[in-house]
């Protein structure tokens, strides 16, 4: 058992290492989706359900428990929509709804947060409830799809690189929205910023790849049937004909062009 277990660990020190300038020269478009899908998401998921107690207590004037327990209704709320966001996610793919929420999120910030400063506790509510479900449309499909845009020898360093680098600019989230709020005496600059984070999501959301219902870079092919197998297999037996084709097709433009290099240089062959 001893030797297995230091076989094991002599494994995960002689494993390939991975550096960040290799994630960013060969998977930096991977890499940015990444940033902007984590980005989005975290930025949302702060405003929503870090910054807005304290905005709701002090700029807004109600008490803290108060605020608190909208937030807590809210989240609740949240954990029921998750999983309908994922399961269609599964079905219609990760990124009509990442595109969807990033629209959704600057259409309606500013009408959210005039809700929310209306005074009127329903009100109040139903401007969290549309972050809330806007919130909803990233977080569930962002655990299913980030993993896939990497292949497997470099998923977690990439994984781990990305979402360092969202943090250092979501975690602000709170810290800036207050401060935007306290130098403009402007209540809607959190709808503002928002909007600017929406624009981010709405690129992330078109340039990414789709990775609903794919099989995972570098992950061996799994099948929960036989015909499924066979699926499988088929797609592999084509893809494996069609690199055949353009590796031939490859040879046969190199001959030609060492053709025209030995017409030109008849003494290349002696």
């Amino acid at each position: 058992m001893d030797k297995l277990e230091q076989g094991d660990r002599e494994g995960l020190q002689d494993g390939p290492k991975v550096s960040f300038k290799e994630i960013a020269t060969k998977h930096w478009r991977s890499l940015l989706s990444c940033i902007g899908l984590v980005i989005a998401t975290n930025v949302t998921y702060y405003m929503l359900l870090t910054y807005m107690p304290s905005y709701l207590s002090h700029n807004l004037h109600y008490s803290e428990d108060h605020g608190v327990l909208i937030i807590i209704a809210i989240m609740i709320g949240m954990l029921f929509v998750q999983p309908v966001m994922g399961l269609l996610s599964d079905r219609f793919g990760r990124r009509p709804f990442v595109i969807m929420g990033s629209i959704a999120l600057f259409a309606l910030a500013i009408p959210a947060f005039i809700l929310i400063n209306s005074n009127v506790i329903g009100l109040i509510f139903a401007g969290l409830l549309m972050l809330a479900v806007i919130l909803n449309c990233f977080t569930g499909v962002m655990a299913s799809t980030l993993p896939a845009m990497f292949p497997t020898h470099i998923r977690y360093s990439a994984l781990a690189a990305a979402f360092n680098i969202s943090v250092l600019i979501a975690g602000l989230t709170p810290t800036l929205a207050a401060w935007l709020v306290e130098s403009s005496q402007d209540l809607m600059m959190p709808a503002y910023y928002l909007m600017v984070i929406a624009v981010i999501g709405l690129i992330t959301g078109i340039s990414m790849k789709e990775t609903a219902n794919r099989p995972l870079k570098g992950a061996t092919p799994a099948a929960s049937d036989i015909q499924e197998a066979k699926e499988i297999l088929g797609e592999h037996y084509d893809n494996i004909e069609q690199k055949i084709d353009d590796i031939d097709q490859e040879i046969a433009e190199l001959q030609v062009k060492r053709s025209r290099l030995v017409q030109q240089h008849p003494r290349i062959d002696e």
